[in-house]
């Protein structure tokens, strides 16, 4: 059975114009891309199973020559006075997003709206493809009123969409394929019809309905959708003749080209929803990739993505109740927690992946906001570290008491936390969260009225120019233990490889000369806490050699630091590690057995707002 369009007539009691519906939406302040994966994302996560991964794709089609099939199947379109033009905008150059999510429930519930749906099923398909502003049934959902989903007509030239869907329910309704369509509304003749038209079957009371079973499957084959051949529950969501937005800025901005958009809306997936990609206590997480005309391109895991790093250790001190508590004298009396760990100010990568939708410019010193559901609203800026080698990444999250008084304070694209208008517990909360979460930065960063002394803010800055500092962030898979953590240490059995190729006790190529300092000392963070790390060079030897290196606090001019303050922390050497991590020695010394040259690091405990300079000595073992 072949579909049709159907236009809605304006009802004697009233109805909902189509006009009214897109712009629930509001303007957002975020690109469209953006807010298209963070609510189609949003709306996979409140419709997941209780088992698997979901697994949630964005593909960017140009038709080409599968033009003449789409048009087959959705032409001819809905009467010219519309003005919803799909015979021009179904060409060969138009652009169609396929977004779709498996592992979840599937649009399922009854066809009409008007049914109820029964206890063991929610009324997903009507909710999304026939009403407006019906409350979120999801607990801790992310979704509220349903507003959101205008983002998927607003992104269609011609407000249009196709939806394909594959619930769990026995019987031909489990398989459905409907479309759905924005546009203003219109008079034919004296008659008022809302805008809002629907691509199905009628039948003989003049309602459309979605196609079932082998007839959804056969239109999914002949538009080339993903499809549920292997019987998998989920939705495919189709935006017909999508607009991609501008690339680069007036007025020079030109349309995204399918690549550009790809990239864009994985870049935004990284920073809008990486919390969902990192597994909860009991594995549940999402899985994402992108492609163009149908590839697939798997996000990476924002634990690998520098600029991430920090915000994902902070988001996992939160789940394991290692945060700060927002804790109130009355009810909710827990509203939420806060963790923070810290980064490299020049840590984070070049690369467009992460670079296209950053929603920040330089480090990061930011806090990530989020509801139970843990989708990012938004990045609220703090202080600047005080150390400008250092950035941090934060994370506040509403406790499950509070979640549905933030949910009040948010608009419909969820990108904000909005006071104004609020009343009673939901504003104190609100307004509270801001307050405790820049206390809790303020306190972290050493910001509060003790912190400091005189010159102290000077001395950072002559840190900076004196020790050289090169920030760099740990690579991920590197070798590396901290302090006390149960790495070699001694005199130096079991050293076993030369980090520059050769092997400890072969016959050295030359010998002679002293262990030396090969570079400045560089900042890095390892498991959330910055060392001092300087490289160092062992010549080759005959003989073995007990090398030991020394930190020291540098003054103004240049000199050691005789007498340090009463009370004074001291900078001390932790540890040395071969340049290839293999090798880990605890202690200021280590014993370096006869052979080839070999490269170290020595770490030493960072201390903010001071110069430190590095020694390193060698003398020949007793043992050798």
């Amino acid at each position: 059975m072949s579909g049709r369009w159907w236009s809605q007539p304006f009802a004697p009691e009233g109805s909902a114009a189509a006009e009214g519906i897109v712009k629930q939406l509001g303007r957002p302040a975020l690109d469209p891309l953006t807010v298209l994966v963070r609510e189609a994302a949003q709306n996979s996560w409140d419709a997941r199973l209780p088992d698997g991964v979901v697994e949630f794709g964005v593909d960017v089609r140009v038709l080409g020559q599968d033009v003449e099939a789409w048009r087959r199947l959705l032409l001819p379109g809905p009467l010219a006075d519309s003005a919803l033009d799909l015979d021009a905008a179904l060409n060969p150059d138009a652009v169609v997003l396929v977004i779709s999510d498996r592992n979840t429930v599937g649009l399922g519930g009854p066809l009409r709206a008007g049914e109820r749906a029964s206890d063991d099923e929610t009324p997903d398909f009507v909710q999304f493809l026939r009403n407006v502003g019906e409350p979120s049934d999801h607990q801790f959902g992310g979704g509220t009123y349903g507003f959101g989903k205008g983002i998927f007509y607003r992104l269609s030239r011609v407000g249009a969409i196709i939806v394909d869907t594959n619930t769990a329910a026995v019987g031909p309704a489990g398989r459905r394929v409907m479309g759905a369509a924005l546009g203003h509304s219109w008079y034919l003749e004296d008659r008022r019809f809302t805008g809002r038209h629907w691509w199905g079957q009628v039948g003989a009371d003049d309602v459309p309905d979605p196609l079932l079973a082998e007839d959804a499957n056969t239109v999914a084959e002949a538009l080339g959708l993903p499809g549920f051949a292997d019987g998998r529950t989920g939705t495919d969501i189709v935006v017909l003749a999508a607009g991609l937005g501008p690339a680069g800025l007036e007025p020079d901005s030109r349309e995204r080209t399918p690549a550009e958009a790809a990239t864009f809306m994985a870049s935004s997936i990284l920073w809008n929803l990486w919390p969902k990609m990192v597994p909860d206590e009991h594995g549940r997480h999402m899985r994402f990739t992108v492609g163009v005309d149908g590839s697939s391109v798997p996000v990476p895991a924002p634990d690998t993505v520098d600029d991430l790093a920090p915000f994902v250790e902070a988001l996992q001190d939160v789940r394991a109740g290692r945060g700060a508590a927002y804790s109130r004298t009355v009810p909710p009396k827990r509203a939420g927690s806060f963790a923070m760990a810290l980064g490299v100010a020049d840590g984070g990568g070049r690369r467009l992946l992460v670079t296209a939708a950053r929603p920040f410019e330089g480090p990061s010193h930011h806090v990530a906001r989020m509801r139970v559901a843990e989708l990012v609203v938004d990045y609220m800026p703090g202080p600047v570290h005080p150390d400008s080698r250092l950035s941090y990444g934060a994370v506040f999250k509403a406790s499950e008491d509070a979640d549905a008084l933030f949910a009040h304070a948010e608009p419909p694209t969820h990108d904000d936390w909005i006071s104004k208008g609020l009343s009673g517990s939901a504003r104190g909360v609100v307004l509270g969260a801001r307050t405790f979460v820049q206390k809790q930065l303020d306190e972290k960063l050493g910001l509060g009225p003790q912190a400091g002394g005189s010159g102290g803010q000077g001395l950072g800055e002559l840190s900076t120019l004196l020790a050289g500092i090169v920030p760099a962030r740990l690579a991920a898979g590197h070798k590396t233990e901290g302090p006390g953590s149960g790495g070699r240490s001694g005199g130096g059995e079991g050293l076993r490889p030369s980090p520059r190729g050769g092997l400890f006790g072969a016959t050295p190529s030359r010998r002679g000369g002293k262990a030396r300092l090969t570079g400045a000392p560089s900042l890095r963070v390892h498991q959330g806490h910055p060392y001092l790390v300087a490289p160092v060079r062992v010549p080759a030897d005959l003989q073995v050699r007990i090398v030991s290196a020394d930190v020291e606090v540098v003054v103004e001019g240049g000199a050691r630091e005789s007498e340090p303050p009463l009370g004074a922390v001291l900078p001390q050497v932790m540890q040395w590690q071969s340049a290839n991590g293999d090798v880990v020695v605890e202690g200021r010394s280590i014993q370096v057995p006869p052979g080839e040259e070999s490269d170290w690091y020595v770490y030493a405990t960072y201390l903010p707002d001071a110069v430190v300079r590095f020694r390193v000595s060698q003398v020949a073992s007793s043992a050798g």
